[in-house]
């Protein structure tokens, strides 16, 4: 007899236990079981695709002594039986997971590369009125590089057709950009360059754009810093608690991914040099973007630093998208003393179909104030 492993193990009992801490438990529940059933009829349709379980997973939520372990065993419960998780989340195959940031539909594709082919056209103005070069960098969707790890009948194409799109445009009207995607694609073969449950890189990937951006537009390449591991870390990735979460999320094949963040430090004989000669009190380049740069785990600044030998300053934020962090950097320009010589912008495309991404951009009057 063949030896059963964890996962299978915990395929068989988790249901199981689903359903017996509910027969458990429903003594304890209001008369409240009419909810399962809206006013239209719930039909087998609805059991087979999940949203009766989704709404057992919302009454047990409310109703359980011990709601939130009730909720990730229904999760985890309808993972392994649906293959599904709540909104925000597409489960692929083999334990990827995708943002549904990157499914959104009812666009208008004209008009999202109109629009930010406008804004970023007017970021690099307001830019080199100050004598700083602009280098886009667009970061492609994670279902673009993992296309093949989508179910049947999910489509990444719209979100990829949209990162060709914008790089064209860019290039028709002489915007520096970088084509990361080639660069990711070209290093998955070997690496794993995105997390399977997170919607984030992983520092192999962020290596392979960073040393994509020196080559094709940023430049340098000195020897001045060397990389240094950082101590290994387990992350949780930020797409599984719309799955489930605690010990279930192991059970199910969704554990946490072990990351080995980099450093840059600077090499002993280069350091030598600016003890002697003294150093600049400009940093040549400045990283503005997402989480994607401001997480330090992901190491894409310090593998910019590694393959340009130039010191970088990180004005990337999390949590805000990629414009917000642009309008903050270009507004901090009015009180600087220093400024880069070059600009790094660190873009995932998947936020284009967002309809509030250019709602807060930097007031038209200070565009006056420079030409001024």
């Amino acid at each position: 007899m063949q030896r059963l492993d964890a996962s299978m193990i915990a395929r068989l009992l988790l249901p199981a236990g689903l359903f017996g801490y509910a027969v458990a438990s429903n003594v304890g529940l209001p008369a409240r079981w009419h909810f399962l059933v809206p006013p239209t009829k719930a039909n087998l349709s609805a059991l087979f695709h999940g949203s009766l379980t989704a709404r057992v997973e919302t009454l047990y939520r409310k109703g359980l002594p011990h709601n939130q372990l009730a909720a990730h065993l229904v999760g985890a419960g309808r993972y392994l039986l649906f293959h599904e998780g709540r909104p925000g989340v597409i489960a692929g195959k083999e334990g990827y997971l995708f943002t549904d940031e990157e499914f959104r539909q009812g666009f208008d594709r004209q008009a999202v590369i109109d629009r930010a082919v406008i804004g970023i056209e007017d970021v690099s103005h307001r830019l080199a009125m100050r004598g700083i070069r602009l280098i886009f960098v667009p970061l492609p969707a994670k279902t673009d590089i993992y296309s093949d790890e989508l179910q049947a009948g999910s489509s990444a194409a719209t979100v990829a057709g949209l990162y060709d799109d914008l790089l064209d445009r860019l290039r028709q009207v002489d915007i520096a950009t970088v084509d990361s995607r080639d660069a990711l694609l070209t290093a998955r073969a070997d690496s794993q360059v995105y997390l399977r449950t997170d919607t984030h890189w992983t520092p192999a990937g962020a290596a392979v754009v960073a040393k994509a951006v020196v080559q094709e537009a940023l430049g340098g390449g000195g020897e001045e810093f060397e990389l240094v591991t950082a101590p290994a870390r387990k992350v949780e990735g930020d797409l599984v608690r719309f799955v489930t979460g605690g010990a279930f999320a192991d059970l199910i094949g969704l554990a946490d991914e072990d990351v080995t963040p980099f450093i840059a430090e600077r090499r002993e004989t280069a350091q030598a040099e600016l003890d002697i000669f003294g150093a600049s009190s400009s940093i040549p380049v400045t990283l503005v973007g997402t989480s994607y740069s401001a997480n330090e785990v992901w190491s894409f600044a310090a593998f910019l630093s590694f393959w340009s030998g130039l010191d970088v300053a990180n004005a990337s934020l999390i949590g805000q998208g990629p414009v917000v962090p642009m309008r903050d950097f270009i507004a901090s320009l009015e009180q600087s003393d220093s400024l880069p010589q070059t600009v790094i912008w660190e873009f995932p495309i998947r936020y284009l179909t967002d309809p509030e991404l250019w709602n807060e951009t930097i007031p038209q009057g200070n565009r006056e104030n420079e030409n001024g």
